[in-house]
């Protein structure tokens, strides 16, 4: 496929853009780039404490206040994530709609910086999260399966923020749009519970939210030792390829006359 061609030839480049964001995102600030692992230290932290240590929630037998905090930060991550490439990526042409005018730069790699971005914060909260297991002793070789999980993750979110990013030019009240409908989606997400808790005759949005396989193969594959729900992953997994597929054809056909329409 000519788009996962493009993105391995341009990856050096794809990695330089991300080390700008991140550059200029902290620009003046005493920590710099430390502040990359402050995000999900904080959220680590505080689902751990809050539920482990004050509220003390146990919503099913032998999952601990502790446990469950687990559980929510492993729903979580891979949530800010994707709704932080999602709104990052879908104004991310249009934030860059300077550099438009040079013919010889890939307007295409700029909603990728934007996805690969959000995908930084959620790895190292991930990498967080695996160290507190391990102390736990709850290391498996069923983390094999993390790099697929994260990989479909990132196609599917660079396929959609292709679409997007092009409409949000056409469109410019898109952006907000997309803000409010990461809201929604996030209590429509299993994040706070899984899949088993939801009840009879509410099971079908879940069930229809792409997410929902994403968090709950986390969930699987990190939590409780065991692989992901292959049929569902499966599905997931040709539904992003496919969707790749289609935002980079959208976004190169609109591609020349992007900079005329901003």
């Amino acid at each position: 496929m000519k788009c996962l061609q493009m993105l391995i030839h341009h990856r050096r480049l794809i990695w330089n853009l991300i080390l700008l964001d991140f550059k200029v995102r902290y620009a003046g600030s005493r920590l710099g780039l430390l502040w990359i692992l402050v995000g999900p230290i904080m959220i680590l932290g505080s689902y751990l404490f809050v539920f482990g240590s004050i509220l003390r929630i146990q919503p099913m037998p032998g999952l601990s206040g502790f446990d469950y905090g687990l559980l929510v930060t492993c729903g979580l991550l891979p949530w800010i994530g994707f709704s932080e490439g999602i709104i990052g990526g879908t104004n991310s042409v249009l934030a860059n709609r300077n550099l438009m005018r040079g013919q010889l730069f890939p307007m295409e790699l700029i909603p990728v910086t934007a996805v690969c971005s959000g995908l930084v914060g959620q790895l190292l909260g991930i990498a967080l999260l695996l160290l507190v297991l391990g102390v736990r002793g709850m290391w498996g070789a069923n983390l094999l399966w993390l790099p697929g999980l994260v990989i479909c993750q990132a196609m599917f979110t660079v396929g959609a923020v292709w679409i997007l990013s092009c409409i949000n030019i056409l469109f410019r009240d898109l952006s907000q749009i997309v803000r409010l409908a990461m809201v929604l989606l996030m209590f429509i997400s299993p994040i706070a519970y899984t899949a088993h808790m939801v009840p009879h005759g509410l099971d079908l949005a879940i069930t229809l939210n792409p997410l929902s396989f994403v968090i709950e193969g986390y969930r699987d594959t990190v939590l409780f030792g065991r692989h992901p729900e292959l049929p569902g992953m499966a599905l997931f997994g040709s539904v992003a390829l496919v969707l790749l597929n289609m935002g980079y054809h959208y976004f190169m056909r609109l591609k020349k006359l992007l900079p005329d329409l901003v």
